[in-house]
């Protein structure tokens, strides 16, 4: 049976399991409301961290019908997912940064997004063996949840809690909405996937072969701003609190710039398609062992970087080439 944990400044923390995902279990925050009680982030959508939630939370004498609002990171199932579960036993409100909702909204619709993300990964430069390997493995997100939030958060917003507040705090970067919480009194940062202790979030879309948004210089923007907040405690969606939160944050800035030089040594002389530049990355595993769903993060990630270095102005696209090429500067 699942319990919650009491971490001080009036905080509760609640372990939901997230299944098959090498992150484990989703931290939920609880927090006294007026109205009851406000949770950070949720889990994702499955019996089992149903079970959990109700479990953690009846352990610290609270049901599900007390939660009076919930304030998500991003959009992402782990994140979000019993949003929906929640709402219908409580009536709760259901509050996230208004950039994230589109994506959002595009997962619950079930849409089959296949044949079109297999055009993107063509014009990456993806050989048809992984191509055909993408469509023959495409599945639905599992997880997802079945509702959109009815509250759309905006920077520095303030949700009440009993006797104190929370504040928004827009880190756009793992995601376009990703937003962070402040609780201003006691200097305690709810950080979701923005800041991990021990591991490096994502950062990437699926748009191939050159992203709109530039996600990895909007991710190290935002780590510079959480770190010159005043903060003595930061608690992340997984795994175990950060201590240091500028010391973790310049680790992550260093780790990206290093990554940066890397790939840019990796072009050489040559003419490379994002496919080709992303396997010259280095990855937690050789790159023609990695499965297909990895190697579409992996791919996700080298774009991110290769926008950022043309953003740098240290490469550049080549014009006409399809797939699309990219060589040094």
């Amino acid at each position: 049976m699942t319990e919650a944990r009491d971490i001080g400044d009036g905080i509760h923390v609640v372990s939901v399991p997230v299944a098959d995902l090498p992150v484990g279990d989703t931290q939920v925050y609880v927090m006294e409301s007026p109205g009851g009680v406000v949770l950070v982030d949720v889990g994702w959508d499955d019996d089992r961290s149903w079970a959990a939630l109700q479990d953690g939370l009846a352990s610290a004498g609270l049901s599900v019908t007390d939660v009076e609002g919930v304030v998500v990171t991003h959009f992402h199932p782990d994140h979000v997912g019993l949003t929906g579960r929640i709402r219908e036993a409580s009536g709760c409100w259901v509050a996230m940064n208004e950039a994230d909702f589109p994506h959002l909204e595009s997962m619950i619709s079930g849409t089959n997004r296949s044949a079109e993300e297999a055009e993107l990964l063509r014009r990456a430069g993806a050989p048809a063996s992984d191509i055909d390997d993408h469509l023959a493995s495409a599945v639905y997100p599992p997880g997802r949840p079945e509702m959109i939030p009815d509250r759309k958060l905006g920077a520095d917003e303030v949700i009440p809690l009993s006797g104190r507040s929370l504040r928004t705090v827009l880190t756009p970067g793992h995601t376009a909405g990703h937003a962070c919480f402040l609780l201003e009194d006691h200097g305690v940062l709810f950080s979701g996937d923005h800041v991990l202790a021990t591991t490096t979030p994502h950062v990437g879309e699926f748009d191939f072969p050159l992203p709109k948004r530039d996600a990895l210089g909007e991710y190290l923007t935002s780590l510079a701003a959480v770190s010159a907040l005043p903060v003595r405690r930061t608690l992340p969606a997984h795994r175990q609190e950060i201590a240091d939160l500028p010391r973790r944050t310049g680790e992550l800035i260093a780790h990206h710039d290093q990554r940066l030089d890397d790939l840019f040594d990796a072009f050489g002389d040559e003419e490379l398609t994002l496919w080709e530049a992303t396997s010259r990355m280095r990855w937690y595993r050789p790159w023609d062992e990695t499965p297909m769903q990895g190697k579409k993060m992996a791919l996700a990630e080298g774009s991110a970087h290769v926008r950022q270095l043309i953003e740098r102005g240290r490469i550049r696209r080549l014009p006409g080439t399809d797939p699309a090429r990219f060589a040094r500067l």
